[in-house]
């Protein structure tokens, strides 16, 4: 074995090695990386709550909307009107006995 063979064979080892390394660290990284699969499949994961949140204050806020609209002076419903000035004023008839509880 001559020093030019023993040359080539450490390049060509060193190269292999060098490409090997490469690999294993691109490898690596597209798994565990800031934009690998494991942050791929967590932010999957936060995607379909936030969905399955935004779909729920949704129907709240259809919700809120229904009630802002039945207090509109077109569709005024007397009864909602009474309820919430109850609730929010404290207020009540003269003619009413109110029970208080625990």
């Amino acid at each position: 074995m001559g020093l030019f063979e023993l040359r080539q064979r450490s390049r060509t080892a060193l190269a292999t090695l060098l490409g090997a390394s490469a690999i294993a660290y691109f490898g690596y990284h597209a798994v565990q990386g800031d934009r690998g699969i494991e942050e791929w499949f967590r932010l999957c994961g936060q995607l379909e709550a936030l969905q399955k949140r935004q779909v729920l204050n949704r129907t709240r806020i259809a919700a809120l909307e229904h009630r802002v609209n039945l207090l509109r002076e077109e569709a005024l419903d007397r009864d909602l009107l009474d309820e919430r000035a109850r609730a929010v004023l404290g207020l009540a008839r003269p003619d009413e006995i109110i029970i208080l509880g625990r």
